[in-house]
C-alpha cells in the first residue's frame, strides 16, 4: 500500500502543478485586463526591496500593485513546485517520456519567468505578448506531464478503427484554439484597456464596414470618444478582434460537430465520451463569455473568465488528442513497465 502511494505521488504532484498554472493564468489575466503590468515598475526588486518580504501595507495600497505583485509571487511558488515535481519525476519514474516533460516544464518555467521580467524592465507589449502565448506552451507540458504519469499512459487499451482520426481533428480543433487565444492575447497586449469593437454581432452598427479605409476608421474613433469615452484604435486591432470572434465560432461549431462525430461508433471508448462532454461545455461557455465581454464593455472578472476558459479548453483538447493517439501506439513493452512482482505473476500464469 505504502509503495502504491508512494508511485501514485509524482503524478498527484504534477496535477497539483496544473491547477496552479491554470490559478496563475487567471491571476495574468487579470493584470493584463485591469492594465496592471507596470504597475511594479522594476524587477526582480518590488520598488527596490526584496520581492518576498515586501510589505503587506504597501502591497495592498493600490490594486494595481497587489495585482502585479500577487502575480510575481504565485508564479515564484509555481517555479518552485514546478522543480520539485521535476525532482519527484527523476526519483520515481525510469528514463522515458516524464523525465523529458519534466526538464521542458523546469525549463519553460524559467524563460517564462525571464521573459515578465524582461517585458516590465523594457515595458514591452510583444514581450508581454510572448510571455502569454508561453503560459499556454507550459500548460500543455505540465498536463502532458500528468497524463504520462497516469495509470491511462500506462494501459490505455487498444484504440479502435477511428481513433487515428479522432486523435487528427481533436488536435486540429485544438490549433484553431490556440491560433484564437494568440489572436486575442495580441488584442489584449496591444490595445490594453479597451475594446476595438464595441457591439456584437455587428460592427459599429453595420455588419462589416470598411473600417480600413481612413475616413471610416476617422468616424469611427469620432464616435468612440464622444459617445463612449475609449481611446482610438486602429485598422489594425479592429481586424485582429474580427478574425478573433470569426475563428471563435468557427471553433466552437467545429468542437461540437467533431464531438459528435466522434462519439457516433459503438466502439468509442467511454472516456473520450466523458472527455469530449467537458470540451464541448467549455466551448460553449467560452462563446458566452466572448459575447458577454462585448456586451457588458469588457468587465474584468468576465475577460479574465475568458482566458481562464480559453486555457482549459486547450488543454482539454490537447490532452484528448494526447490520449486518443496513445491508444493507437504498440506498446510491446508495456509489461516491462510493471512491477516485478507482477511480471513474475505473469510468467506464473504463462506456465
Amino acid at each position: 500500500m505504502q509503495n502504491s502511494a508512494l508511485s501514485r505521488a509524482p503524478y498527484r504532484a504534477a496535477c497539483f502543478l496544473v491547477g496552479a498554472i491554470l490559478f496563475l493564468i487567471t491571476l495574468g489575466g487579470q493584470v493584463t485586463t485591469k492594465v496592471a503590468g507596470m504597475a511594479v515598475p522594476d524587477w526582480p526588486a518590488t520598488f527596490g526591496q526584496n520581492m518576498f518580504f515586501y510589505p503587506w501595507s504597501a502591497m495592498t495600497r493600490s490594486v494595481g500593485i497587489f495585482l502585479e505583485h500577487s502575480h510575481r509571487l504565485v508564479a515564484s511558488g509555481v517555479g518552485l513546485i514546478t522543480l520539485a515535481v521535476t525532482a519527484a519525476v527523476f526519483m520515481t519514474q525510469p528514463k522515458g517520456w516524464a523525465r523529458r516533460l519534466a526538464i521542458a516544464a523546469s525549463i519553460l518555467v524559467v524563460v517564462q519567468g525571464l521573459l515578465g521580467g524582461q517585458r516590465v524592465i523594457q515595458a514591452s507589449w510583444i514581450l508581454g505578448l510572448c510571455h502569454g502565448c508561453l503560459a499556454q506552451g507550459y500548460l500543455l507540458v505540465a498536463g502532458s506531464l500528468a497524463l504520462v504519469l497516469s495509470r491511462f499512459w500506462v494501459t490505455p487499451g487498444t484504440g479502435d478503427d477511428m481513433a487515428q482520426s479522432r486523435t487528427r481533428m481533436v488536435w486540429a480543433m485544438t490549433a484553431l484554439v490556440f491560433s484564437q487565444t494568440i489572436l486575442g492575447a495580441l488584442m489584449r497586449h496591444e490595445g490594453p484597456g479597451f475594446l476595438s469593437i464595441p457591439d456584437f454581432p455587428k460592427v459599429y452598427g453595420e455588419w462589416m464596414p470598411a473600417f480600413w479605409q481612413t475616413d471610416v476608421l476617422g468616424k469611427i474613433n469620432e464616435y468612440r470618444g464622444t459617445q463612449l469615452g475609449w481611446p482610438q484604435t486602429s485598422a489594425h486591432l479592429i481586424l485582429c478582434q474580427v478574425i478573433h470572434r470569426t475563428l471563435g465560432i468557427l471553433a466552437a461549431v467545429g468542437i461540437f460537430l467533431g464531438a459528435m462525430w466522434s462519439v457516433r461508433a459503438t466502439t468509442t471508448p467511454s472516456w473520450w465520451r466523458r472527455g469530449v462532454v467537458l470540451w464541448v461545455f467549455l466551448a460553449l461557455c467560452q462563446v458566452i463569455l466572448g459575447v458577454c465581454i462585448l456586451w457588458t464593455g469588457r468587465l474584468p472578472e468576465i475577460a479574465t473568465a475568458h482566458v481562464l476558459i480559453g486555457a482549459a479548453l486547450t488543454l482539454t483538447g490537447w490532452l484528448l488528442g494526447l490520449s486518443s493517439w496513445r491508444t493507437t501506439q504498440d506498446l510491446p513493452k508495456r509489461a516491462m513497465s510493471l512491477p516485478t512482482s507482477r511480471r513474475s505473476e505473469r510468467s506464473e500464469v504463462v506456465r
